[in-house]
């Protein structure tokens, strides 16, 4: 296992900042997931860490060892960082069969052919693709690709594994299915494990930390738990989940939505203008009772849930009701809805 501390890193190409001033520890045995819409800076700061890009300032640790250092000229090519890499485009070579991919690496290095048939093999299972060395990556799934990929990354046993968007090239069902095979995985050999994402889902599911980023820059380090119930901002809320923003007025600790005539507290929110994000899936909606009437202007089916547009106020809600006891309600009609949590950023939206 390896912990990974990454001080101050910044990345330049010309006169576009990267990464900036990127700062956080990644804990021995941890799965940390760094998160973000594409262009944010994500996979820059991935390959800095594997030694495929000099950072133009800062430091990166792998365990104890020093790896990269603008300030003392400082760098450790990949080869020497003792880390595994998958890429998002698989990289596995069409010539080669399944086990000589897998265990190409361990041939660059020098292995004996009996620890390399061992290392090999166990690889392989360790993937369920025991039984498929002797294929070629042509006769096989995307997935198998995949874990083609997976098991190369994982035969020279590094302390460090890094992912770079695995999972994008693969159908819905089967990138479900692969991120716990992944995690399962990481579990079962304790391994540290940095993982880049712009799929929120990925993250959620897998992640003990996630890191968010946007143009460069963190925007929080947290749980998913943290990053989904309490963002540090409304970039974050925006972008993990889906979110209600409406405009309002903070005042005496009260924030005011002008049309909907709702007031809800917020007693640490400076006074002025201010965003109130709600999520779907906390409005309630009810024939009576509630603190907000509208009208239903339309409904999507998804199977376990019902997705709804609510007019009120001159203000479309989105409200996402899993209950499915709401079955014989029709456009057009008039409903109540409640709100149970929400959260309050200072600015508009």
């Amino acid at each position: 296992m390896a912990e990974v501390r990454i001080n101050s890193v910044s990345k330049l190409f010309g006169e576009v900042k990267a990464v900036d001033n990127f700062n956080a520890v990644i804990r021995d045995g941890e799965f940390v997931s760094i998160l973000g819409p594409s262009g944010c800076g994500k996979t820059t700061m991935l390959r800095m860490i594997a030694g495929f890009e000099k950072p133009s300032l800062g430091e990166i640790y792998i365990g104890e060892q020093l790896v990269s250092s603008a300030a003392k000229s400082l760098f450790v090519p990949p080869e020497k960082r003792n880390i595994g890499m998958v890429f998002q485009s698989y990289a596995v070579w069409p010539h080669m069969t399944v086990f000589d991919n897998v265990a190409y690496p361990l041939k660059i290095k020098g292995y004996s052919k009996n620890d390399i048939k061992s290392k090999t093999d166990k690889a392989l299972e360790l993937v369920h693709l025991d039984g498929y060395a002797a294929r070629i990556p042509s006769q096989l799934s995307g997935g198998q690709q995949q874990r083609v990929a997976l098991a190369r990354a994982l035969v020279s046993e590094p302390k460090l594994l890094l992912l770079d968007e695995p999972l994008s090239n693969l159908d819905a069902k089967l990138r479900e299915s692969m991120r716990f095979e992944i995690k399962d995985l990481q579990k079962k050999l304790k391994i540290t494990v940095i993982y880049v994402t712009h799929d929120q889902g990925e993250a959620m599911a897998m992640s003990d930390r996630i890191v968010v980023m946007n143009k460069g820059v963190i925007q929080q380090i947290g749980t998913p738990t943290d990053v989904y119930e309490t963002p540090a901002n409304r970039i974050i809320a925006d972008f993990i989940g889906l979110v209600n923003f409406l405009p309002g007025e903070i005042k005496d600790g009260m924030a005011t939505i002008p049309g909907l005539g709702l007031s809800l507290a917020a007693p640490e929110v400076p006074a002025g203008a201010a965003t109130v994000a709600i999520r779907p899936e906390n409005i309630t909606i009810g024939r009576a009772g509630g603190r907000l009437s509208g009208t239903l202007v339309h409904k999507f089916y998804l199977g376990d849930a019902v997705d709804w547009r609510v007019e009120a106020g001159g203000f479309i809600l989105r409200v996402i009701d899993k209950g499915m006891e709401h079955d014989d309600y029709r456009l057009g009609d008039t409903v109540s809805l409640d709100i149970k949590k929400y959260l309050v950023f200072p600015g508009q939206p």
